[in-house]
């Protein structure tokens, strides 16, 4: 049986008890993004995300560029698993002093990049001075025509489990960064994945016109946190496949060079429970999966398994068919 509500996602449900009905809304707290009624055809979408330094990021880990990329991502990433378009962000900074105003000024180029190469307008925001952590909160208005909204509820038994790209990269190079140790280059593409990552706009959006796609989030959390979160809201279960997990080819090189280092880390459970892939999960009939390929190409698509009418939610390898354990939550 699916477990029940715990940490985050529990608070997330408490918090929402202590608000009055929606009353402009068509979908409020509980997916990747408010959908909410726009102008003409389109509907608007609204996400916000909190990043806080020493909890998600270190500044020793990139250059504030890259973190302001990474904000902005974030975000974007949410507009995708609804099928959107970005078209507008406000800032929020939360600034230490022992932050310089050049680097201040970086976390903004950073920003700027990401917003000009997904078109997206940064309007405005708010920035105090912090007595505690450097934090960024970012908050991105979308837009999507009402026919082409994806949610994590629609998912039916019987759909085949699809994601896009390659998992566990980003997982990997957080353990990097973390170990302290002079990375070789080989590992890069780990550490970039962490730092800089690219959310998925365009697949998202020729996922959201094909007509096929049933239910839709992205991997902010990892497959194996996100999955019970998709499952729940459209009320199914799911099975896994070990082997069908796309696992990126560098986290096999960052296992064993942080091996080397006397340091582990599982390339499977990095794949499931890492996190911060922002790569798309989603279900779809299993006959649409040449369609749905061929138009995100070349960006991969791989199959992981099917949505199932029993709740369970299973990782099945060669060996046996196991309970899938909740990964990442923030409490």
């Amino acid at each position: 049986m699916p477990e029940a509500l715990s940490g985050e996602d529990a608070l997330i449900a408490q918090l929402a008890g202590a608000l009055p009905a929606l009353r402009h809304t068509r979908l409020g707290i509980g997916d990747d993004a408010a959908v909410v009624e726009g102008a003409g055809d389109d509907l608007l979408l609204v996400t916000t995300d909190l990043l806080m330094e020493n909890v998600h990021f270190r500044l020793t880990w990139g250059d504030c560029r890259q973190l302001g990329w990474k904000a902005l991502a974030q975000n974007l990433s949410d507009i995708a698993a609804m099928g959107g378009a970005p078209t507008h962000a406000v800032i929020a900074l939360g600034l230490p002093e022992h932050l310089t105003p050049q680097q201040a000024v970086d976390l903004y180029r950073g920003i700027g990049e990401l917003a000009a190469q997904s078109g997206t307008d940064i309007i405005g925001g708010d920035t105090i001075r912090s007595v505690g952590p450097l934090t960024v909160g970012v908050t991105v208005l979308g837009r999507v025509a009402a026919a082409e909204v994806l949610t994590r509820s629609g998912g039916r038994p019987g759909d085949a489990l699809f994601v896009t790209g390659a998992l566990g990269a980003a997982a990997a190079g957080m353990r990097v960064l973390d170990s302290g140790q002079s990375a070789p280059p080989a590992l890069q593409p780990a550490i970039l994945a962490q730092l800089q990552p690219q959310p998925r706009l365009a697949a998202a959006r020729a996922l959201a016109t094909s007509g096929c796609v049933t239910a839709m989030m992205d991997l902010s959390d990892g497959v194996a946190t996100d999955l019970q979160r998709l499952c729940r809201a459209s009320g199914v279960g799911a099975i896994v496949e070990r082997e069908r997990l796309p696992i990126a080819p560098v986290v096999f090189d960052a296992h064993a060079w942080l091996a080397s280092h006397g340091q582990s880390c599982d390339p499977v459970l990095l794949a499931l429970q890492g996190g911060e892939d922002f790569e798309l999960l989603f279900s779809a009939p299993a006959a649409a999966a040449d369609a749905l390929r061929a138009r995100i190409a070349p960006l991969p698509l791989t199959r992981i398994g099917v949505l199932t009418a029993p709740p369970d939610i299973l990782f099945s390898t060669q060996q046996q068919t196991v309970s899938l354990p909740w990964g990442f939550t923030h409490f």
